[in-house]
């Protein structure tokens, strides 16, 4: 595999199902708008390793046809897919890959290669899911949703997300669930919630003045929900370009493979779903 120099290449795995074009058709366009090299990689059994050949061969040549000139590299493994997008993610600015398939690259529900990923690789992961319905767009359609919590740690997803829309030309929606924990629901008047949504909203811009300093040119949506995380990311993502989730946190959104949330979204969400780790 050629080198190529310092700038991080976009991985995309790929395999023989429906949803690694979309993911190669997604790499294409992030190694596009980030100038940088594409990497395309499928792991095959040696016995199978003419066929994988062939499949890594196609994908580049189509590749080539939308991005002429774009500089292409490819790999073929022979072992565990995921080991095989894990090795590549070492020096990569993001892995690109299907959720739902015939194969261990694209398969979501019923094998652990898109989770294993998400969970160890060292950059952002973007996982291409089938939307699965007919669901009308959301609030968010055409733009670039990313969940934000208290934690300062949220701040590589905020950045990620800040970094897509501009390179995309899209505007962000950023969101800060809460479900105030500390005020009796049933007891509590009215003026405490407004107080306790004023607190929320203000923390929100305080995590976005930076981004909204650096990225003049990307309109932004701040909302607070009061309610659960993982049904508001859902919402938000019907019709979005993407939603960006940090992987690590104290709560919430940013325990997005600790808990329900990322499972909810890696099911449900009616969008790609990019995972940023935070380490």
């Amino acid at each position: 595999m050629a080198s190529s120099g310092s700038r991080q290449p976009v991985v995309v795995g790929i395999d023989e199902s429906d949803l690694s074009t979309v993911a190669l058709a997604w790499g294409v366009d992030s190694a596009r708008t980030r100038s940088c090299p594409l990497r395309l990689v499928h792991a095959s059994r040696p016995a199978d390793r003419s066929a994988g050949e062939k499949m890594l061969n196609d994908a580049a040549s189509r590749a080539k046809r939308a991005v002429p000139g774009l500089d292409i590299n490819t790999v073929l493994d022979s072992g565990d897919p995921a080991e095989a997008l894990l090795k590549q993610a070492s020096d990569a600015g993001v892995v690109v890959l299907g959720a739902r398939g015939r194969s261990d690259f694209s398969s979501m529900l019923l094998g652990s290669t898109s989770l294993r990923v998400a969970m160890h690789a060292p950059c952002p992961v973007v996982v291409i899911r089938l939307a699965g319905d007919d669901a009308p767009p959301g609030p968010s359609a055409g733009r670039i949703v990313v969940g934000i919590d208290d934690s300062p740690r949220s701040e590589h997803a905020v950045d990620f997300a800040f970094r897509e829309a501009a390179a995309r030309g899209r505007e962000v929606t950023a969101v800060l669930t809460w479900l105030g924990p500390d005020i009796d629901t049933a007891a509590s008047p009215s003026h405490e919630w407004q107080q306790a949504s004023a607190d929320e909203r203000a923390l929100l811009d305080q995590k976005l003045a930076a981004h909204r300093e650096e990225f003049p040119g990307v309109g932004v949506l701040a909302r607070t929900v009061r309610g659960d995380p993982a049904a508001a990311l859902v919402d938000e993502s019907r019709g979005a370009e993407l939603v960006v989730v940090g992987s690590h946190g104290r709560d919430g959104l940013g325990g997005i493979l600790r808990g329900s949330v990322s499972h909810s979204l890696l099911h449900h969400a009616h969008c790609p779903v990019a995972v940023v780790r935070n380490e």
